[in-house]
């Protein structure tokens, strides 16, 4: 049986530098990975395995590394990666040192104040492969053969592995077993061959120094040499690019991009509760960058799919515009996610703005120690990388509050008693259900009674978003002068279809700003969130 390895990179990038090369200065980089890479990580993460459970027993560790060296692997690489767009990096050269004295009350006399100050820096080009984090690597040796405590090691070693190459290259590695399912698209030759890349292998003909393997870099038998004693480069022939077939219009020949997607990076991530401002600020600087790129004679130009507006400054009705969505996809409280999502497609200038993307401004207090990064992750048609928000669901559950598109009225034959609880979620479960027949019509193809809105609140009646949120923790006014969104009445609840449906189900006031999101709803986790019942539902 084939051993096969399943690698995946989910910020969608591999930071990789070809052996003895600077860092900044390997334009092409490292694509696929070099085999000696893999043996360089397994037998880094074998100290770290020894560390945590005390088996120090190197011989199993030697038999499976000699294993992995002693054949060439072949590569089931993703069709559809390129050379990103270069990082720009400004690296400090030089350093002034500044002191002077000063009075100190401790020592009762004077002590010297040492101060840097930066002088000079220059700017590097960080240079990276794209590959789509929804397509993985597959690492195959089709005639290697391991015992079944090799086995049993390689499958800890490689949960040990979070990243690959340089530290900004995250990536999860797994044993799979294939059976010869998964075919082999990029192969390794001994011999240069046109349009080959070159790669770093162990010699098969030459027997692994363990000890040279094990060596830190700093050592002078690998830091005195051009490439490793016992290694040798090998040549691999990339297959072509592929294009997504499904993300060509018919009769057209531009792109189908509905969906782009961000991994947001900083020292302190906004909270779930900060969704709108960060959309936002998502909606202004992508809009800015637009009307950048696409100024003429001194008038920038402006995108109706961006803003959301025509060209009176009439609010669109179609909902076919850009909805800005920060997601939390890990589950701890803060947003990590930003996918733009639209119903008409994005077209060239707005893609240019979607590129140039790398940072957002909230405006909130203290945000110049940690700003907030963008890493554009990919576009593309939604069926090519599918957030959990697009998926098809029978059951879904409110990822933010979903605020009424109108006021309860409190006078008249047609008042709410605010005073009632479930007074105020049945006039919310009302909206909701025409929200989604104004919104989403292909969803309410169902008598109105078959679909199911039941609240999701605690024993006092609270609404809680993920079980965790009040809806009143979230901010709801908009940046702007006269919004409202923070003084209508807003809620959590569990949409229940009788079929599955797709997503989005984005719904309610400030829909367009990740307020009124849904999510599907795990079967597991659907077992733990138990609404109260409501009559009126």
């Amino acid at each position: 049986m084939p051993v096969v390895i399943e690698q995946r990179f989910p910020l969608g990038r591999f930071h990789a530098t070809r052996w003895n090369q600077n860092a900044f200065e390997d334009q092409m980089g490292e694509w696929p990975p070099s085999p000696w890479r893999l043996l360089r990580a397994l037998a880094a993460r074998w100290f770290q395995y020894e560390r945590e459970t005390g088996d120090d027993d190197t011989s199993v560790r030697d038999e499976l590394l000699k294993a992995l060296a002693h054949e060439l692997p072949s590569f089931r690489v993703p069709t559809d990666t390129w050379r990103g767009r270069d990082i720009r990096q400004y690296q400090p050269t030089a350093l002034d040192l500044q002191y002077k004295y000063k009075k100190s009350k401790k020592t009762k006399g004077q002590e010297l104040d040492y101060s840097f100050r930066q002088v000079s820096r220059t700017l590097s080009l960080d240079s990276y492969r794209a590959v789509p984090p929804c397509e993985p690597l597959h690492w195959i040796w089709a005639s290697c053969s391991l015992t079944s405590e090799s086995t049993i090691l390689l499958r800890r070693l490689l949960r040990r592995i979070h990243y690959f190459g340089r530290t900004e290259t995250w990536t999860t590695m797994r044993l799979i077993e294939s059976n010869g399912q998964i075919a082999a698209n990029c192969d390794l030759q001994i011999s240069a061959m046109p349009g080959s890349v070159s790669v770093l292998a162990h010699r098969a003909d030459q027997a692994l120094d363990i000890d040279l393997l094990l060596a830190n870099t700093s050592d002078k038998r690998l830091s005195n040499r051009r490439i490793p004693t016992g290694t040798a480069w090998v040549h691999a022939v990339l297959p072509p690019r592929r294009r997504h077939q499904m993300t060509l219009q018919v009769g057209s020949d531009k792109p189908l991009v509905r969906i782009v997607r961000y991994a947001l990076s900083s020292a302190v991530l906004p909270l779930v509760s900060e969704t709108l401002h960060t959309a936002e600020a998502a909606r202004r600087a992508l809009m800015s960058i637009h009307g950048r790129l696409t100024e003429k004679n001194g008038i920038r130009g402006r995108s109706d799919i961006l803003a959301g507006k025509d060209e009176h400054g009439d609010p669109l009705a179609d909902h076919s515009h850009a909805y800005y969505l920060p997601t939390d996809e890990d589950g701890d409280g803060r947003l990590d996610h930003l996918t733009v999502y639209a119903v008409g497609a994005f077209g060239t200038d707005e893609r240019r703005a979607f590129d140039c993307l790398r940072h957002l401004r909230m405006g909130s207090e203290g945000e110049d120690r940690h700003p907030l990064r963008l890493i554009l992750l990919g576009m593309g048609a939604s069926a090519e990388c599918i957030p959990s928000f697009l998926r098809v669901s029978e059951s879904w559950i409110s990822a933010t509050p979903y605020i009424a598109t109108r006021y309860a009225k409190t006078r008249g034959r047609h008042r709410i008693d605010m005073a009632s609880f479930e007074a105020r979620a049945a006039f919310l479960q009302q909206d909701l259900r025409s929200q989604l027949l104004a919104v989403r019509p292909d969803l309410m193809r169902m008598e109105a009674p078959e679909l199911l809105i039941e609240p999701l609140w605690d024993q006092n009646h609270v609404f809680k978003v993920a079980g965790e949120w009040r809806t009143i923790q979230f901010k709801r006014f908009r940046q702007k002068r006269g919004d409202d969104g923070g003084r209508r009445l807003a809620g959590a609840f569990r949409l229940t279809f009788p079929y599955p449906v797709s997503g989005p189900i984005c719904l309610g006031h400030s829909a367009h700003f990740g307020m009124g999101l849904f999510l599907p709803c795990p079967r597991r986790a659907a077992k733990n969130l138990e609404p109260k019942p409501n009559p009126s539902a």
